[in-house]
C-alpha cells in the first residue's frame, strides 16, 4: 500500500553507536575518579578552614580579656623544670570557664564556683579542692558573686566546642571542631580516657612560640598526618 501524496515523511530516530556509548562511559568513569580523588582534599581544607575560624575567634576572646583583666588567662601549671621555667600541661586549663565565667556561691564551711548560666544546676559545682587537683588552682579570675554576675566578661559557645573532659566532678575544656582519630596508634589521644575528645591547647605561663604572650593551637589529624593550627602559623 503506497502512502498518501501530502504525507509527511518521518526521518528515523538516531541512535547511539555502540563506540559512543563507551566513550561516553569512559567519560564518565574518569570524572567519577577525579571526584573520588579530589573528595579527601575537600574534606581536609574544610577542616582547616573551620579550625582557623574557630582559632581566630578564641584569639579574639583571650585579647578581649586581656584587655579587661590586665592580664592573659591563666593556664594549668603542673610544676617547674630544673632551670625554674614553668611545665604547663596545656590540654587540660581553666580556660573555658575564664572566657565565660563563673559564679561564686558562698557557704558557711566551703563556697563553689558554678558557670554562668547553670546556677540551678548542682552537678556542675566545682570546689577549691576539685579546681587544685585539675588545674592547679584554687579559683578564677572571672568570677563574680551572683549578685553581680552582669559585670562578668563573657564569649557563648556552641555545645560542639566545649566538653567534658572528667564527669565526676563536670570539667569542661574547649575542643577543636575536628575530633581525634578512633583507635589510631600512630597518634595517641590527647586524653587517653577519651578518646575521641581534642581539646585546644593552651600556654600562657611559658609560651615557646609567642614570648609575653601565649600560644594557643590546635592538632588536627588530616590524611594521615598531623596538622597544627595555631596563632603563631600561618
Amino acid at each position: 500500500m503506497k502512502p498518501p501524496k501530502n504525507a509527511v515523511m518521518k526521518p528515523a530516530a538516531a541512535a547511539f553507536t555502540l563506540i559512543e556509548l563507551l566513550v561516553v562511559i569512559s567519560i564518565i568513569a574518569v570524572l567519577a575518579g577525579l571526584l573520588v580523588g579530589l573528595a579527601p582534599q575537600a574534606t581536609a581544607r574544610i577542616r582547616e578552614s573551620r579550625t582557623r575560624t574557630e582559632l581566630q575567634k578564641l584569639i579574639t576572646g583571650i585579647e578581649a580579656y586581656k584587655a579587661r583583666f590586665g592580664v592573659f588567662p591563666p593556664d594549668n601549671v603542673t610544676g617547674a623544670a630544673s632551670d625554674g621555667m614553668p611545665i604547663v600541661n596545656s590540654v587540660i586549663h581553666p580556660l573555658f570557664y575564664e572566657l565565660t565565667g563563673v559564679v561564686v556561691v558562698r557557704e558557711a564551711r566551703e563556697g563553689y564556683f558554678v558557670p554562668v548560666g547553670d546556677q540551678d544546676a548542682s552537678d556542675v559545682r566545682l570546689y577549691p579542692t576539685q579546681l587544685e587537683n585539675f588545674f592547679r588552682r584554687d579559683g578564677f579570675v572571672n568570677a563574680q558573686p551572683t549578685n553581680a554576675v552582669r559585670r562578668l566578661f563573657r564569649m557563648d559557645f556552641k555545645e560542639s566546642q566545649h566538653a567534658e573532659v572528667s564527669r565526676n566532678p563536670d570539667i569542661e575544656v574547649l575542643v577543636a571542631p575536628v575530633p581525634w582519630p578512633f583507635n589510631n596508634s600512630q597518634f595517641p589521644p590527647p586524653v587517653p580516657s577519651q578518646p575521641r575528645l581534642n581539646p585546644w591547647r593552651y600556654n600562657s605561663s611559658n609560651p615557646i612560640h609567642n614570648p609575653g604572650s601565649y600560644d594557643l593551637w590546635a592538632e588536627i589529624i588530616v590524611r594521615g598526618r598531623k596538622e597544627i593550627i595555631g596563632n603563631w602559623k600561618n
